[in-house]
């Protein structure tokens, strides 16, 4: 039984695709869901285009997080629509796995339902797939959906 599932969201349509598969898992258990997004800003540089001086990071990193929380109030209205399902909320700074893998841990959840990128094999090699990172060092095991295949033109 799972107590607590966990669903890393990136605000991406892609990401929610696992949200109906997490969702069908635990309705009839009464579990939490538990919805993740993680933002990170140490790949990105910005800089203001009237200045042309890098952009506050702190400032940035804090509207970020209020995005974040907002789009997932909007998913956890979606989700629950009517239902009796228990959702939970977290947004942080991080580096995606890094936030996956360590609120798994410290939180005790018992299932991470995640979508993966649909990268080609040659750009995940480049930049590496975060649902492989998270199922080699996750303490819980991880459930992927993969995206449907898109027809060959």
């Amino acid at each position: 039984m799972y107590k607590k599932i966990l669903v890393p969201l990136d605000g991406s349509s892609k990401s929610e695709l696992a949200l109906p598969v997490a969702q069908q898992l635990a309705e009839p258990m009464g579990s939490e869901v538990c919805l993740l997004v993680a933002v990170d800003l140490g790949k990105v540089l910005f800089v203001d285009r009237q200045s042309k001086l890098p952009t506050d990071f702190e400032k940035l990193g804090n509207q970020q997080l209020a995005e974040a929380q907002k789009y997932l109030e909007e998913v956890q209205q979606r989700l629950t629509g009517g239902r009796n399902l228990r959702v939970s909320l977290h947004a942080e700074q991080a580096d995606p796995r890094d936030a996956i893998v360590g609120y798994a841990s410290e939180q005790g959840v018992d299932l991470i339902v995640m979508a993966s990128a649909g990268k080609s094999n040659w750009m995940r090699w480049i930049s590496g797939s975060i649902a492989d990172q998270v199922m080699r060092s996750s303490p819980c095991p991880v459930l992927v959906v993969r995206p449907p295949l898109e027809p060959l033109a």
